[in-house]
């Protein structure tokens, strides 16, 4: 077990094929940890998993100690506990001294520190949702997008930089084109978070059988995940001169709320959960507090403090609170979205015609997200691509004056030209297929900017 990775630096992938030689799939991939489901308990693939250095983790649902029992016996590394939490099953696995991960509901889920690996299992599959053939419409105006980046976005900022934060639904039973899984992929990557690989059946037996189409989306869904544990800049902070405040009760772990309402218009932001606005540096224009009834006096003054800095205090109205869905349902009603709509109309007259970072256009269907390096001297722009089709003309907009500026997609690097605009540099992207990475480095910026 020495060999193999800690679960806390896994890059998860379900697997069903009990079959040894399906792992040839996994070689020269990034994959190194399988969730493995019960028809796959099989001593054969298990041990040739080990000699491949993938940690290996029974799922087990129910709290069933004896189904932990089998696996571990059969020559499974440790424990993927999945569904509610059973207290009983995680003490049965670390008194044995084996990995465990929880996948548990979003409601159970806790940001207090401890644990190395945060997962759910309740996610969106990534993609524009389209209902009765059209393309639905979100209270913002733009395409409906299924994406879980305000969850994830919100757990990465609450929980410890070296705490893993995991995405584990599975994938709809029917076909998906590559493009979809891709999108998962990405979907959870821009947010410092994994999606535990998961596939259709279909998709599965064109991999397994080799199929030319099989073996090409293959490619693409690893080169994906490939190319965010490449770039660097997929992994640094998130940045925004937008801080918006909230925690599990006003939102945090609500899919379809104000943080992905915002991030849907191209507005970069910063999730920032009440413990930690004592500690809030960086430039900041702009502060948004859900439901500022629940901010402690220490987190109200500093509030303040950053208005004495200069921001813009927004907080959402006196009285107003949304009640977190029911236990088994993540997203919210058509009635609080309704809700909701009405809270957006407020927040974004003062947010929307405002640069908070970067401004993106032409971007319909896509989500942008963007980051800053340690040393503050360098922006990244990530792109996702939620169309299953190429999207042409992109413009970025940054504040302020830009030295260089390089993009980084599936076609390789290259460097941009750049020129001036009103509020700072402009940069235009002539086509992003899957993803694309643009990273400037600012002129004249200082260290933790």
């Amino acid at each position: 077990m020495l060999l193999l990775p800690a679960a806390g630096a896994c890059t998860p992938a379900r697997w069903r094929d009990a079959a040894p030689e399906s792992l040839d799939l996994l070689r020269g991939s990034p994959v190194n940890c399988l969730l493995v489901e019960e028809p796959a308990w099989k001593k054969d693939l298990l041990d040739a998993a080990r000699k491949m250095g993938l940690l290996t983790l029974a799922v087990v649902r129910g709290g069933d100690a004896s189904a932990a029992a089998r696996a571990l016996e059969v020559g499974a590394e440790g424990i993927a506990a999945e569904g509610n939490r059973s207290e009983k099953l995680a003490a049965w696995v670390r008194e044995r001294g084996r990995p465990l991960v929880e996948i548990v509901p979003r409601s159970e889920l806790s940001t207090a520190p401890g644990a190395r690996v945060l997962a759910t299992f309740e996610g969106l599959w990534a993609g524009v949702r389209i209902e009765k053939d059209e393309t639905k419409a979100q209270p913002t105006g733009g395409p409906w997008i299924e994406t879980n980046s305000g969850l994830l976005r919100f757990l990465r900022a609450a929980v410890p930089p070296e705490t893993a934060v995991w995405i584990a639904h599975p994938a709809p039973a029917e076909p998906q084109p590559a493009s979809r899984y891709v999108q998962a992929v990405a979907d959870a990557a821009v947010c410092g978070a994994k999606w535990a690989l998961d596939f259709d059946a279909a998709f599965w037996r064109s991999a397994r059988a080799g199929e030319p189409k099989g073996k090409r989306d293959w490619a693409r869904v690893m080169g994906a995940v490939r190319f965010f544990q490449e770039h660097e800049p997929a992994r640094w902070k998130d940045a925004s001169a937008l801080a918006v405040v909230l925690d599990e009760e006003s939102g945090g772990l609500v899919s379809g709320g104000i943080l992905d309402m915002i991030t849907a218009k191209h507005i970069p932001l910063r999730a920032v959960p009440p413990g930690a606005l004592p500690q809030l540096s960086g430039e900041l224009r702009t502060l948004l507090t859900i439901e500022p009834g629940r901010l402690s006096q220490e987190q109200r003054e500093a509030a303040r403090a950053a208005a004495r800095r200069g921001a813009t205090l927004v907080n959402g109205p006196a009285g107003w609170k949304l009640e977190p869905p029911p236990p088994g349902r993540f997203t919210y009603s058509d009635e609080q979205v309704k809700q909701l709509d009405q809270i957006w109309r407020e927040v974004n007259s003062i947010i929307g015609r405002r640069n908070y970072g970067v401004r993106v256009f032409g971007a319909p269907g896509m989500l942008s997200t963007l980051k800053e390096s340690p040393d503050g001297k360098n922006l990244a722009v990530i792109l996702v691509n939620y169309t299953d089709y190429p999207v042409e003309n992109v413009t970025l907009h940054f504040t302020g004056r830009v030295q260089r500026a390089r993009l980084s997609d599936s076609r390789g690097e290259r460097v941009l030209e750049t020129y001036e605009v009103d509020d700072g540099t402009g940069v235009d992207l002539e086509r992003v297929e899957d993803l694309a990475i643009v990273v400037v480095e600012r002129a004249g910026a200082a260290a933790g900017h």
